[in-house]
């Protein structure tokens, strides 16, 4: 930049940070055409134009700067942006200075850079700031530079175009020209004249600026980048426009002085370069003048249009002045001369004559100065030189412009050829040495011909321009190639081809050599191959002429000749037994020749295979004999080389390949037979003896060759076969022992032939070992017989033979990694030497055989295993951690890994040791070995992760979407490679992480293995000194475009890369260890979530075309890790982040907030808004912006489209399809995610493999047919698993947006997600997935999951109903008695539902439509859809609840009509859509309950329980019962009893059985919950079938699993299957209900119920027995709850049974006795619980002895609740049986015995605990338990209810209550985390919570007081009786009347059967027994005083107190102050009398 005279320090680098930017902008706007870029450019140029008019000018040094920053220890610095100074050190002030005088630097900008590398240390490990500032400096000019020079390239001009805008190319046009007409060309010259790279490194190494290997590497790269764009700039602006006059006379002068010479005596780079500038400069081509004329173009040529221009230039080339390098000036001279042709061709100026016409002088000067041997020497020694298209066009055009504008010229040049020819021979045959400078132009012309068109890298074929043939010489092909494109050649290329055919007549010797081969380098190229070999072919015989020198036929018939006379020598010239190298016949001017003219055939056969079948189909030249037979001759090894090349490119073909092996094998020259006693003989004594001595060794090169291309084709079985074992065995110990094992320890004169020998022998064993597939046959010795008699053993598989050396400790093994790590040491020297392309090759070899062999290690091993083979073989992880020997240390490994960090060099390197490394993680568990050895060396580790992020940060955009297979790395360019290496390395991390910690993602990733990984905490770069990791590299990868309008970026230009990225992020986030660092890191740091989700969803914009699958899965592991990101923000209470986040998805305005940049702090301010305020389903304020969007989680939905469509099955004529389709199932495999699909490669190879198996002439006829049906087939199968693939993503992203929507409504609480907010937004989401399903289009495999989400959904929908209901109960009763004055509504109106009234019922009828629809739809579908769609239909029908009035007990309450008519309108409304769908619905339940999966038989079980609860009209129940549904479903029950059975055993099954029986159950209590429903029960025998199950007669005796003790120790209590009795009681209860619910239903007076429930009772009377017997020692809810069950249904059949209507003996039968004994030990059973269950003074003292451990607090409620209802039950059947009998007194039956004792004792304790066998019949329980028990709950009644007032006054005004209050509410629901919770949830839990205390405590109170009137009746009735109608035995008769009808006589209270008499009474009723035996008259009197003790008058006041309080809000009628009363009258009646009255 400018001198900067500020007095601030920018922290961002001048010299570097903004050039960067600046080339990022040109890049992007010109390289990546990114939209809308054109203002960036604008701006950016507008604002560095000042530093490129100044290019690489430092802002100049300034002394207050320096004195500054000296003083900057003690005073300190200003830095921008920075408050006050900040003090430097004393070593950095010393740094800044010298890098200040080393650049002649700004000091300023000199501790800018110091400062930058300082920050960007992370980037470079191990370097010092001061080195790092060198690599920014040179790397901001390097940027700054390359931005110009795309700036050049994107102006208009006439070489080429970059197709960007109009207006984008007008603007760096018009900017360009400024920049030249500023002297930008000067400038250029001006820094390539003093910026030299050699000079620069001298000054750094001065002052100690240079580093190691790798530093003084990376300076010197960015000095020659830096100068070879200097010289690009030059060249780029020539090629658009030339240049003008002075800018072409300074390069001219430039070259003139200051042209280089490298060490091989060559231009460099940099002077190549401005020799081709200044060569399209003096460019003239009229065919460029596009819509111009050529007259005006050519005006418009600046040496056209300014006259002085031709004249002054062409006085400096003419002058005598000395070049640095004469060479260049003959160039310049020669191009100067054509130029001036071509202008004399094109334009008639006679202005201009006379220079023109120096053209002939001007090509005479460049002839004398060698022009054509300096060009020929420049091309041929210059390595990159065919690899610049601009350049190679333009020598083209040079050359053939020479030949075309000037052939006499070219005449002349083959004249003096001649002549120099013949002076040659003359002074050859006189064996003189010839001129020195003899004039050899035409020879060196045709060779620079030739090594100009020799290579052809980027396919220009620009040599196709010399070759014009006649169509008869072209091949039919090539016909009509030529026919449609080339109708009539130019002149230019008539004028071409004849000069090659002029250059060919009647050659000399000396330009015999030349001319073939400038035909090799014309032959390069398909179809130069072809027209080449034409042109031989026809100079031939077949020519119809004379054969000339230049034929095939005269090459063939020359190497025949040579053939007979060579073989006719051989074996007559030895000396000392060795053969002669040399043959006599062969001089080196004809081995010249000869190996020229093989060079020839080796290039035609290589580019045309019809040129190369032809040439070995022709009989007349059989070049594979003659070749074969050449190499068996005394020959120089060169000849022999170049003899098997040619034999190599005959070897591409496959059908000449399989005769070049016979051939290989018949020639023996390598032998493959025993050699007896004639010793060694062919290629390995040539190698052993010649080419070891000469230490050159091009033979075996030559064989190593052709042995490469052999194996390209399967190895023939028969090789040999015959003579020998047959087999390749020979072949491989010759190439594993003898070359590469020795390779070596040979000496080499030129190095290159070491690493070339190694490298081609590496790449046979890695084609063979790549190709060889493990069987069991390659273990077993196949014996064959051979020739001659005798047997051998054929030879293995070549594979077979190297993969087994592979897995063992050989020296194969060895060599390859021996290999390896001295390509490693070589890498990390960064030296280059003769053949180091060749270890680079080698060592890649190296790496890809490791890698295939860990691949085939499995197969292999499993092999080895499985058949027991013995095989001595080590897996290769363990060989690779072996100790290497050049080291000591085991760090083979450690060599692999550190080519990664070589991958800019070594990209195919590094992808290669990526796999490995990938491979040995995957099949070992050695992770934590391998960190070990990663981590040693702190340097290499930092080494190994830098590579690692470099590999990953490169920025080449993906451009092919398939796999990149390994055998395909040398075809593929360095984009995909690098892309590839990436996408390898993310896997092996994402692979890495599951394994047990430490593991090399946790290295590469930056944790900290050193300590627990939970505990690593990650920064940025340089924080703390962190380095740069790989997780840093992820996120930049999608950090790139958050911050731009434009979106991301990096998800569409390399998408399968963010795929991987996004994918890494989310098993970070999930993984536990890495979890809580990793999101505080992504959180607090980088913002990650917010910043990436503003851009979901990730769709194509306009111009993308970005794969849908990738961008699906990208966005399904972002959305995968925002759900992480939710759930642990919002279960920490990280309210901002959590509401952010919320906001962002959910809210349907547009909000401030989130249209925010990214990098705005105050967003951080803005977080405490809530989602309540920005969406629009609460109005809290005004919609600012008058607009809705739509939610962000509805956008993200609507990118999931679930259609899907698949191709069709392929027509096949030929193939099987269905032997195709099981080939096709054969080649499935199981992707890494899960998705099953085909492998391409495998099922081409076994269709390919199957047709080249088959014979016979209809194979071989319809062959092309059959390989187009196989090519429709594989396209088909590709297609299918692209839609496989498509399915899977969509299934993805699906799945992701589950997880977040279900995070969502389960982890944010009301005050983040209010309750009508969550309502709307769970609307919306329901009716948008049921319209996306319902869609005819989708496909059921996508339409599946969609199930999964709708049952979630609806259980939060119903979720929130629940909680808008409890949220409402405080205000239903602050205005419980409005509803009854006015009738005001307060849940809703009439059209809503739900108390946010968002839930109207229309919206919700269409969803039940929706849900019915996809139900029905589903009907053929998985059961697992349907299933969801049950449970969540059963969440729908559950929304509207009937009001549960809350029991405030403060008047009779009334119930809001408009809220019964709402739930009545609801249900109504939802089965009046439910029967729409007519009986295929009902039809489809029944089915799926009857039959199906279990889970789904108990859903669709359970959806008709909620159907049925609303079905009035019991359309369902008809159907059911008329279909025979129900009957089943009944007989089911006795079908599957053993398995309930099955159920109680210790350890059970799966419990599948047990709850689809508690969902029959429960279908069938709804059933008989209506009269009608138990009416069709009874019906259908249900009672009966329950009679018959056996498995109600196993209840266990204790619960012994919960003892601990015996067999039940198998099973822990804490266990997940329940216990043994708590399982029993499961299958119990539902029976019990059932009874309940039918006698409830039918009534007592129902007869035929009364008996089947009864006749049940009796068939498990030993059941019932045993419950009424229990006394557990256990105290427990199940158990009070077992015998409050069992009790209700006892005394609500047996009490109510009616067998006293006539006389018990009356026609009765043995049955009605065994039914009344079964009644009379009832009666006995239930008056055995009174003295034990009725009393609770036992009962309360254990539940208050019992701990919190044992009985939990809310479980005691329970129990006290069971007991209440158990006592109801006894005291119910007590008042029934006393009932029974008679509506008198006189006639009741008496149960208890007159005795009130136990009413008056204070302890009772002994009394509750008499035995049941104590209980006899002749000693009933007194009366006095009933009075005591009606004492103790009179006393508890009122305390009750005044607890139960105070409840609804807490409820009343909950916000009132305290925190700790709500705490006590709350606690048993929240144990934790309850201070966390906020004020609003505990108030709505504790709401709940007290509600539901509430209920229990008004049904304590009912309970309560329906025993209080129950006890009042019984006492009242005993009383009366023992009063009035008792007889004391005692008593004197005679006071009695004389006649007592019997219906008057007393009862026996031991018989109230009456079963004792001896006679049978006429009477209707049963008499009364002899009772008065066993009470006296004194016992009367007894209880009158012990009644008046008990019950006196404040005891029944209290009575009567009780009923004041509580029988006003009963809803019948209350006769506690009645029976008060009575009992008060009996009383006084019995204290004024002692006779009883009548």
């Amino acid at each position: 930049m400018a001198a900067n005279n500020s007095v601030a320090v920018n922290l961002v680098a001048r010299q570097w940070s903004p050039y960067k930017d600046l080339y990022h902008i040109v890049d992007a706007a010109i390289t990546q055409k990114t939209p809308d870029s054109y203002y960036d450019l604008e701006l950016a140029l507008r604002k560095y134009k000042p530093d490129l008019i100044s290019l690489l000018k430092n802002p100049a040094k300034n002394s207050q700067h320096r004195e500054k920053v000296k003083k900057a220890k003690e005073d300190g610095i200003v830095i921008e942006g920075q408050p006050g100074t900040r003090t430097l050190p004393e070593e950095f002030i010393k740094e800044s200075l010298i890098i200040s005088d080393l650049f002649d630097l700004n000091e300023y900008s000199a501790v800018e850079l110091l400062l930058a590398g300082e920050q960007q240390q992370p980037h470079y490990p191990g370097l010092p700031r001061g080195l790092v500032a060198v690599l920014l400096y040179y790397d901001g000019r390097r940027s700054i530079v390359n931005a110009l020079h795309l700036l050049i390239q994107s102006c208009k001009g006439r070489t080429w175009t970059l197709e960007l805008d109009e207006e984008l190319m007008s603007l760096t046009t018009n900017f360009t020209n400024e920049l030249v007409n500023n002297g930008l060309v000067d400038k250029i010259l001006f820094l390539l004249l003093e910026f030299l790279p050699d000079k620069e490194i001298e000054k750094l190494a001065k002052q100690r600026a240079i580093g190691g290997f790798k530093h003084r590497h990376q300076v010197m790269e960015l000095l020659k980048e830096i100068r070879s764009s200097l010289a690009d700039c030059l060249f780029s602006l020539a090629c658009q426009s030339p240049f003008n006059k002075s800018n072409s006379m300074a390069l001219i002068n430039f070259m003139k002085k200051n042209a280089c010479l490298n060490a091989e005596g060559i231009l460099d780079d940099v002077s190549i370069t401005l020799l081709t500038t200044f060569m399209y400069c003096a460019y003239i081509n009229v065919s460029d003048s596009a819509g111009q004329s050529q007259s005006d173009m050519l005006k418009s040529l600046p040496c056209i249009a300014d006259t002085s221009y031709i004249a002054d230039i062409q006085q400096l080339l003419l002058s005598d002045d000395a070049w640095v390098v004469y060479g260049v000036k003959s160039v310049f001279q020669f191009v100067w001369a054509v130029m001036l042709r071509n202008i004399a061709q094109h334009y008639d100026s006679q202005s201009l004559q006379e220079h023109i016409e120096a053209d002939e002088m001007l090509i005479d000067l460049a002839l004398e100065g060698n022009v054509f041997k300096f060009l020929l020497e420049t091309i041929n020694k210059k390595k990159n030189f065919h690899e610049s298209e601009f350049r190679i066009r333009r020598f083209h055009t040079l050359v053939t412009d020479f030949i075309v504008q000037m052939p006499l010229k070219i005449k002349e040049l083959r004249n003096r050829g001649d002549e120099a020819a013949r002076i040659l021979f003359a002074h050859a045959q006189e064996g003189l040495e010839p001129p020195v400078n003899l004039p050899r132009h035409f020879e060196h012309f045709m060779r620079l011909i030739s090594v100009l068109y020799s290579k052809d890298d980027l396919n220009l074929e620009l040599a196709v321009e010399y070759w014009c043939p006649s169509e008869q010489s072209l091949s039919p092909s090539r016909s009509s190639y030529a026919t449609s494109y080339r109708h009539r050649p130019s002149n230019r290329q008539v004028s071409l081809f004849k000069f090659i055919r002029m250059a060919g007549d009647l050659l000399p010797p000396s330009l015999y050599v030349p001319y073939i081969a400038m035909l090799s380098g014309l032959a390069t190229g398909p179809l130069c191959a072809h027209h080449c070999f034409n042109l031989l072919k026809v100079n031939g015989l077949s020519g119809g002429g004379s054969v000339t020198s230049v034929s095939w036929d005269h090459f063939f018939q020359s190497l025949s000749r040579y053939y007979s006379n060579l073989r006719q020598e051989t074996g007559a010239h030895h000396v000392g037994g060795q053969r002669q190298i040399l043959g006599r016949g062969i001089t080196p001017q004809e081995l010249d020749g000869l190996v020229t003219v093989l060079k020839l055939i080796q290039t035609v056969a290589e580019w045309d295979e019809e040129a190369r079948i032809g040439l070995c189909e022709n009989q007349a030249w059989l070049p594979i004999v003659l070749l074969f037979g050449i190499i068996t001759c005394s020959v120089p090894p060169l000849l022999k080389a170049e003899c098997l090349k040619a034999l190599s490119t005959f070897a591409k073909t496959p059908e000449l390949a399989a005769n070049l092996w016979q051939a290989l094998e018949n020639s023996q020259i390598l032998p493959t037979l025993d050699i007896g006693s004639s010793g060694r003989s062919g290629i390995p004594l040539d190698l052993e003896i010649v080419e070891s001595r000469n230490e050159e060794f091009p033979m075996t090169i030559g064989f190593l060759e052709f042995m490469s291309c052999l194996v390209q084709i399967p190895i023939p079985n028969t090789l040999g076969a015959g003579l020998r074992a047959p087999g390749f065995d020979p072949y491989l110990e010759f190439l594993r022992d003898q070359v590469f094992l020795k390779f070596h320890t040979r000496a080499y004169r030129d190095t290159k032939e070491k690493w070339e020998v190694a490298s081609r022998c590496l790449q046979i064993f890695h084609k063979l070992l790549f190709d060889h597939n493990a069987s069991i046959e390659d273990f077993m010795d196949q014996i064959l017989d051979i020739q001659g008699g005798g047997q051998t053993v054929a030879n293995k598989p070549a594979g077979h033979h190297l993969i087994v050396q592979m897995f063992k400790d050989t020296h194969l093994l060895k060599l390859i990694l021996y290999i390896i790590h001295e390509a490693c040491e070589v890498f990390d020297q960064y030296k280059t030497f003769p053949g180091s392309v060749h270890l680079e090759s080698a060592a890649l070899y190296c790496l890809k055989m490791i890698d295939i062999a860990i691949e085939k290690q499995a197969e292999f091993f499993g092999l080895v295993r499985s058949q027991s083979l013995g095989a001595m073989v080590t897996p290769m992880d363990q060989l690779l951690m072996s100790i290497n020997p050049k080291t000591g240390k085991a760090d083979h490994l450690v060599d692999i890994a550190k080519f990664v960090s070589h991958a800019t060099a070594y990209p195919e390197h590094a992808l290669i040791a990526v796999k490995v490394l990938f491979s040995v993680v995957k099949t070992s568990n050695i992770q934590s070995e391998i960190v070990g050895l990663f981590s040693v060396n702190e340097v290499v580790g930092k080494e190994l992760i830098i590579g690692f992020v470099d590999c990953l940060e490169t920025d080449e955009p993906e451009e092919e979407e398939g796999e990149l297979a390994l055998q395909d790395i040398e075809n593929q360019d360095i984009v995909n490679i690098r892309n590839a290496t990436r996408l390898v390395i993310l896997r092996l991390l994402l692979f890495s992480l599951g394994q047990p910690a430490p593991n090399l993602a946790h290295f590469f990733l930056g944790f900290d293995v050193r300590k627990p990984i939970s505990k690593s905490s990650l920064q940025d770069p340089g924080v703390l000194g962190s380095p740069r990791t790989c997780l840093h590299a992820i996120l930049s990868i999608l950090e790139k475009g958050t911050g731009k309008g434009s979106g991301l970026i990096s998800i569409h230009t390399m998408p399968k890369l963010a795929e991987h990225c996004y994918q890494m992020v989310y098993q970070l986030c999930s993984n536990s260890e890495t979890s809580i660092s990793i999101m505080r890191y992504l959180g607090m740091t980088h913002n990650f979530f917010y910043r990436h989700l503003k851009h979901v969803p990730f769709v194509n914009r306009i111009g993308q075309n970005t794969n849908e699958k990738l961008l699906l899965n990208q966005q399904a592991w972002l959305l995968k890790s925002v759900a992480v990101e939710i759930r642990l923000t919002s279960v920490n209470r990280q309210r901002s982040y959590t509401q952010r986040l919320l906001k962002l998805l959910l809210e349907d305005v547009p909000s401030t907030v989130v249209d925010r940049d990214d990098n705005d702090a105050e967003v951080y301010g803005e977080t405490n808004q809530s989602i309540m305020e920005t969406t629009s389903g609460q109005q809290v304020g005004p919609n600012i912006l008058g607009i809705q969007v739509r939610r962000r989680i509805l956008q993200i939905l609507d990118s999931i489209d679930l259609t899907q469509t698949y191709p069709g099955n392929v027509q096949l004529d030929l193939l099987e399809p269905s032997v195709t389709e099981q080939l096709i199932k054969a080649c499935e495999q199981q992707m890494d995610n899960g998705m099953t699909l085909c492998n391409i490669h495998a099922l081409h190879r076994e269709l390919i493999g199957r047709l080249n198996a088959q014979q016979g002439p209809a194979i071989v006829g319809n062959r092309p047919r059959i390989l187009q049906e196989i090519q429709e087939i594989l396209k088909n199968v590709v297609e299918c698993n692209q839609s496989k693939e498509m399915a899977g993503a969509k299934r993805h992203a699906l799945d992701a947006w589950r997880q977040v929507v279900e995070i969502l409504f389960a982890s944010c609480s009301q005050d983040l997600l209010p309750l009508d907010i969550r309502e709307t937004i769970l609307l919306d989401l329901i009716q948008e997935l049921l319209t996306k399903v319902t869609d005819d289009a989708t496909v059921p495999e996508l339409t599946a999951p969609v199930s999964g989400i709708l049952i979630t959904l609806m259980t939060n929908l119903l979720q929130c109903v629940v909680v808008d209901q409890s949220k409402a109960i405080p205000e239903q009763l602050s205005t419980q008695y409005v509803h009854m004055l006015d009738g005001s509504v307060i849940h809703g109106s009439g059209t809503s539902f739900g108390g946010s009234g968002v839930i109207s019922a229309a919206v919700l009828t269409e969803i039940l439509r929706k849900f019915l629809t996809f139900l029905v739809q589903s009907s053929a579908g998985q059961l697992r859809v349907r299933s969801n769609l049950y449970g969540a239909l059963m969440n729908f029908l559950q929304m509207p609840k009937k009001v549960n009035e809350i029991p405030t007990l403060k008047g009779r309450n009334v119930l809001d009509s408009c809220m019964l008519s709402e739930y009545e309108k609801m249900t109504t409304a939802s089965l009046v859509v439910i029967n729409e769908f007519g009986d295929s619905f009902m039809e489809l339940v029944c089915r799926d309950a009857c039959d199906g999966h279990d889970v789904g038989r108990m859903l669709a079980l359970s959806l008709m329980d909620c159907i049925l609860s609303t079905d009035k009209q019991n359309r369902w129940l008809h159907f059911l019962n008329s279909k025979g549904y129900l009957r089943h479903i009944i007989e089911s029950l006795v079908q599957e009893d053993q398995s309930l059975q099955d159920m109680l055993r210790p350890t059970p099954e799966p419990l599948r059985a047990l709850y689809i029986y508690e969902s029959k159950m429960s279908l069938l209590t709804r059933i008989g919950e209506t009269t009608n429903g138990a009416e069709v029960l009874l019906q259908q025998g249900i009672m009966g079938r329950l009679s018959e199950c056996q498995f109600l007669e196993l209840r266990p005796e204790r619960d012994i699993t919960r003892r601990g003790d015996g067999a039940g120790d198998i099973v822990k209590s804490d266990a997940f299957i329940p216990t043994v009795l708590h399982r029993y009681r499961q299958l119990l209860f539902p029976v019990l209900k059932l009874c309940i619910a039918i006698m409830t239903s039918l009534g007592g007076q129902h007869k035929e119920a009364t008996n089947q429930i009864l006749r049940f009772v009796f068939s498990h009377s030993e059941l019932f027995t045993a419950i009424l017997r229990d006394h557990p020692s256990h105290i427990s809810v199940e158990a009070f709850q077992e015998l409050s069950l069992t009790t209700a249904v006892i005394c609500r059949t047996a009490a109510d049974v009616d067998y006293y209507g006539g006389s018990p003996y009356d026609a009765i039968g043995q049955s009605q006795l065994v039914i009344q004994g079964h009644l009379s030990r009832i009666q006995r059973q239930i008056l055995a619980l009174v003295p034990r269950y009725c009393i609770h003074d036992h009962w309360n003292k254990r539940l208050k002895l019992a701990s919190e451990n044992e009985i939990k607090e809310e479980d005691k409620e329970k129990i006290r609740l069971s007991l209440l209802e158990v006592n109801s039950n006894i005291i119910a059947y007590c008042r029934s049986e006393v009932s029974s009998t008679g509506s008198t007194g006189q006639s009741c039956n008496v149960l208890f015995t007159p005795s009130l004792s136990e009413a008056l004792t204070r302890n009772y304790h002994q009394v509750t605990e008499i035995p049941m066998a104590s209980l006899s019949a002749t000693k009933p329980p007194s009366l006095g338990l009933i009075v005591r028990h009606l004492q103790q709950v009179a006393n508890t009644f009122l305390p009750s209810f005044d607890s139960h007032q105070q409840l609804v006054h807490k409820l009343s005004n909950i916000s009132e209550l305290s925190a700790e209050e709500l705490k006590e509410f709350i606690k048993p629901v929240l144990t934790d985390r309850i201070e966390k919770l906020s004020t609003s949830y505990r108030q709505q839990v504790a709401c709940e919570q007290i509600a539901q205390m509430i209920c229990m405590k008004a049904k304590e109170l009912a309970l309560k007081y329906y025993i209080l009137e129950n006890c009042l009746f019984l006492i009242w009735r005993h009383l009366e009786f023992y009063f009035i109608h008792c007889q004391p035995t005692d008593l004197n008769n005679s006071l009695l009347p004389p006649l007592m009808s019997r219906t008057h006589q007393a009862r026996d209270l031991a018989d109230p059967f009456n079963l004792d008499r001896s006679g049978i009474d006429d009477g209707s009723e049963p008499l009364t027994g002899n009772q008065t035996k066993s009470i006296s008259k004194a016992d009367i009197q007894q209880l009158k005083e012990e009644a008046l003790n008990c019950l006196t008058e404040s005891v029944l006041q209290k009575f009567r107190d009780i009923e004041t309080q509580y029988g006003k809000t009963v809803s019948r009628y209350s006769f506690v102050s009645v029976l008060a009363r009575r009992i008060r009258r009996l009383l006084t009646i019995g204290i004024q009398t002692d006779i009883p009255i009548r």
